[in-house]
């Protein structure tokens, strides 16, 4: 099998690794969307449903230039969570999402890796002043989009789901 190197930055914090998503990561991800925890993150999916889901956050990579990292903790070097910029045809602009399995909230890993990501995008993919689209019963992010600064914009509708538009405030970047 030929595996062509996709150009995906790998970012590091001081707990972090953001990276690519990998084959091994699917088990993880088959655990997760199995769950109804899932169901705020176009959940729960069954083995095929997650495959395609890591395939296609491949490809978003290769088409937009830009996509989703997954988060490994250094200390465990366990997968833990995906976070990055994601955009689909019928949305009005790129968002940053994030999603962390059970076991790893509530640690400050969801601030560290976002806020990672949303730098990177700033500075290096022209993603600056991003939206988060929240679902309105997930306080959980809605409490972490307020602590990345980020403030309620308006009600919405996303894949025929009531959602909320939380939009982040604009970062200085170096021309």
């Amino acid at each position: 099998m030929t595996v062509l190197p996709l150009p995906i930055p790998v970012i590091e914090t001081e707990r972090l690794i953001l990276r690519a998503p990998q084959p091994g990561d699917l088990k993880a991800m088959v655990a997760f969307f199995e769950t109804t925890r899932s169901h705020m993150v176009g959940g729960p999916r069954d083995a095929m449903g997650s495959y395609t889901s890591l395939v296609s956050r491949l490809g978003h990579w290769v088409l937009n230039g830009y996509g989703l990292w997954h988060i490994v903790e250094k200390a465990s070097g366990a997968f833990i969570g995906w976070t990055g910029m994601i955009f689909a045809p019928t949305w009005s602009e790129p968002e940053l999402g994030w999603t962390l399995f059970e076991g790893a909230e509530g640690k400050g890993h969801a601030f560290e890796a976002a806020t990672a990501a949303r730098v990177y995008a700033a500075r290096h993919q022209g993603l600056n002043g991003v939206i988060s689209y929240i679902a309105p019963s997930n306080s959980r992010s809605m409490a972490l989009a307020t602590r990345l600064g980020a403030s309620f914009e308006r009600d919405t509708e996303l894949l025929g789901k009531p959602c909320q538009i939380w939009r982040h405030p604009k970062m200085e970047v170096a021309a």
